[in-house]
């Protein structure tokens, strides 16, 4: 290995050594998640790792948490190194044996007349590029040296099972998704210098006060609770309602990737979405890690899943769609799930053991739009397929709250329910989207007692069980 070259590397990722001002590029926006992320790597022993799909954040936060540590903790600069195993040369000498060891030393070496006695704090970005990284992460934790490790990957199952393996009880895993309607409007607010002031000011505060008066609706789920304070914030949030409305039609065409939002127009936009969801993923990242020899047969399943989202299927009807065998789609939608592209969603069934059908989602919207080339017109003019992105928007809501678990969908003949799930203490609750007129019956049926009915107006009531409320808000909460 080169070591000039190596050290050019270092040096070029951690401007900070040289120049004290070199953070002010970082974004001042901080994501939902990010003082728990931020929190943990001040608080807890054990290695934090940031996952999720790629240019959705990760190396954002990692070096905003860089800054924070410098700026508002007073870590010494020379005691935290970045290294992205994106960069060319990195990733050239990947299957040295010793370069994990090299970029420790090196970093230790380079800083040792500046750095404290102090703990180190060692950021390494994409590790899953990295072979072995999760035996060398166990040598080095495991020897009480006073290293801390903040690692990024976008491989999130990959991470979790090497995790697991060599990892266990060591390492802390957060789980990025692409932005909720809720940051994606928080983020346009605080970026539009153009926006009504009072518009702003009073949608931001209703946001805030929005958080603070639902925990209910995913803790013990005691709706009666909520309600007053749920109705005083939607009688504000109501004075911008046309406003609201246009900024959710704006996402539902954009979708999650901060970058995409940036681009002049739609084209630029579904090309860059494109390259750097599908492309990327489907045609780069997945084969480098996953043994996969019919690549059509896995861009034909995304595909097919993209345009029938939210749909019901059978691993059998897939397989013959895709002429395929049964097993070869099982192990394709892992490795889709896996590489943070759909979401699964079980059947509900009394019979644990019954084998059932399953519902895909998409991670992101935004990347079904680049796909066929969805207007917001196209969304917004057809009722069938508006609900189709209102159910894939709440799914991935739910997925991202800790204190919901085993989420699954009902379907009996023609009667069905969107989501069932439970909370970390046990509370069951169902959630209808479409408006259909048996979901009291059938929840009740089920034995359900916490219903919530997501309609399209701005009204909200609570009754006998029932919580009717709309999709704006629910998904501001």
């Amino acid at each position: 290995m080169d070591i000039n070259l190596f050290r050019k590397c270092i040096e070029f990722y951690n401007p900070w050594w040289k120049k004290n001002n070199s953070l002010l590029g970082i974004p001042v926006y901080r994501r939902s998640s990010y003082d728990d992320i931020f929190n943990s790597v001040l608080s807890i022993d054990q290695i934090i790792s940031v996952t999720g799909p790629r240019r959705v954040g990760k190396t954002t936060i990692l070096k905003q948490v860089v800054s924070d540590l410098i700026n508002l903790e007073g870590i010494n600069p020379f005691d935290i190194m970045y290294i992205s195993m994106d960069d060319p040369f990195i990733y050239s000498i990947r299957h040295s044996p010793a370069i994990f060891d090299d970029i420790i030393s090196n970093f230790i070496d380079y800083t040792k007349d500046f750095g404290s006695d102090g703990k180190k704090y060692i950021f390494i970005d994409e590790i899953q590029r990295f072979d072995g990284w999760e035996l060398f992460l166990k040598k080095y934790y495991d020897s009480k040296m006073n290293f801390k490790f903040i690692i990024s990957g976008s491989y999130s199952s990959f991470i979790n099972i090497k995790s697991k393996e060599s990892l266990a009880g060591r390492i802390k895993n957060f789980k990025l998704f692409p932005f909720s309607f809720e940051e994606y409007l928080t983020f346009t607010l605080l970026s539009d210098d153009r926006a009504d002031i009072r518009m702003k000011e009073s949608i931001l505060k209703s946001i805030s006060d929005l958080h603070m008066v639902t925990p209910s609706i995913f803790g013990d789920f005691k709706f009666e609770t909520s309600i007053p304070a749920i109705l005083s914030t939607l009688k504000k949030l109501s004075m911008f309602e046309d406003e609201l409305f246009k900024y959710f039609n704006k996402y539902l065409l954009y979708g999650g990737f901060i970058e995409g939002w940036m681009m002049p127009n739609e084209k630029l936009q579904y090309e860059y979405l494109y390259q750097t969801q599908i492309e990327k993923i489907l045609l780069e990242d997945i084969y480098l890690i996953e043994d996969i020899k019919n690549t059509d047969a896995l861009s034909s399943l995304f595909f097919y899943l993209a345009i029938n989202f939210t749909d019901e299927f059978s691993i059998l009807s897939l397989a013959e769609k895709l002429k395929v065998h049964r097993e070869t789609i099982e192990k394709y939608l892992k490795v889709l799930e896996d590489s943070n592209l759909i979401l699964r969603l079980e059947k509900y069934h009394s019979n644990i053991n019954k084998a059932s059908n399953i519902k895909i989602f998409l991670i992101d919207h935004g990347v079904r739009n680049s796909i066929l080339k969805i207007r917001e017109e196209d969304i917004l003019s057809s009722p069938e397929l508006f609900n189709k992105y209102i159910m894939n928007l709440f799914y991935v809501f739910l997925k991202q709250k800790d204190n919901i678990v085993d989420c699954k969908y009902y379907r009996n003949r023609d009667k069905d329910i969107d989501f069932i799930f439970k909370s970390t203490s046990g509370i069951s609750v169902c959630i209808d989207i479409k408006g259909r007129k048996f979901f009291q019956g059938l929840s009740g049926k089920l034995k359900i007692e916490n219903k919530i009915l997501i309609t399209k107006d701005f009204n909200i009531s609570y009754d006998n069980g029932l919580l009717k409320v709309p999709y704006i808000i629910f998904l501001l909460s």
